[in-house]
């Protein structure tokens, strides 16, 4: 009986020890993983920054080529500048395009020298004007190569004068969504205006209107009005369906110089079909939601 109690003592210290040893062995596996998580992170940190460095190079490089392109380009529209037109088409490499057009683009009376370069993910072009035989670089505009639609040249705000206009579609999101920036010509017939963005735009020179769809999902959009006002946009109104409480539409038609998510809601006018001018422009299958549901 003796014998056995004396162990006792014996047996509570060694399990005492062995419980210290496992707490100290968790504490230094604990410090290990505290220790190395710092250590993690700043080599990939180190990683991300050697990458973008090596990123920012490359863009730096790749800009000093087209910038070079350009220059070039432009020597050799230079020595064509006594010409009434001219046009060259070639390529600087596998990658580039260059395509280099001078003439009466926008007036008969004022000459413009456009340069287009393709390659390197982007459209670049570059529109000048011809002052005392040399060029002037009066527009700049970079376009990523997978939204490019096309560029063309026509009178947009009904002021008698063709403008620069290029059309190109969203790469993301759900819904309808082609766009168009505007470089309006000035009276001087030889600048341009800052550039106007439009989505899903439907304009009308005569009326100097531009109608159009705005984001959104089919049927569950909204239309827009503006008109031109010199260099400047008037938001003339937007269009859409009556919802009652439920989000369930009541057939009304909503005409109001505020958006649909407004809280304001005083100005408005309620009509029982949709107006007409409304029906032919770009997206009106989408705005109703007719053959996407």
């Amino acid at each position: 009986m003796k014998a056995k109690l004396n162990i006792l003592p014996i047996v509570a210290i060694m399990l005492l020890l062995f419980s210290c040893g496992q707490s100290n062995e968790k504490e230094k596996k604990s410090v290990i993983k505290k220790d190395s998580v710092p250590l993690t992170f700043s080599q990939k940190e180190k990683e991300g920054l050697a990458k973008r460095k090596e990123m920012d190079e490359q863009d730096k490089i790749d800009s000093l080529r087209l910038d070079k392109v350009l220059s070039d380009a432009l020597i050799i529209a230079t020595q064509n500048i006594s010409k009434n037109k001219f046009q060259k088409e070639y390529k600087v490499d596998t990658v580039i395009k260059v395509n280099i057009n001078f003439g009466n683009h926008f007036t008969d009376n004022y000459p413009h020298l456009i340069i287009r370069r393709y390659g390197m993910d982007y459209v670049y072009i570059d529109i000048y004007s011809k002052v005392n035989d040399k060029f002037k670089k009066e527009l700049s505009h970079k376009e990523w190569d997978m939204t490019y639609v096309n560029d063309t040249i026509k009178d947009i705000n009904g002021d008698g004068l063709k403008d620069f206009v290029l059309n190109w579609y969203g790469s993301n999101g759900c819904c309808l969504k082609a766009f168009s920036d505007i470089y309006l010509l000035r009276p001087d017939k030889k600048t341009f205006s800052n550039s106007f963005e439009f989505i899903n735009p439907t304009f009308s020179p005569k009326e100097k209107i531009i109608r159009g769809v705005k984001y959104g999902h089919p049927g569950e959009t909204e239309m827009y009005k503006y008109k031109w006002n010199g260099e400047a946009i008037d938001t003339l109104e937007y269009v859409y369906f009556e919802t009652g409480k439920k989000g369930k539409k009541t057939g009304k038609i909503i005409i109001s110089q505020k958006r649909a998510y407004s809280k304001n809601k005083k100005d408005i006018k309620k009509l029982n079909s949709m107006p007409a001018e409304y029906k032919k422009i770009h997206g009106y299958d989408w705005f109703t939601g007719k053959g996407y549901k």
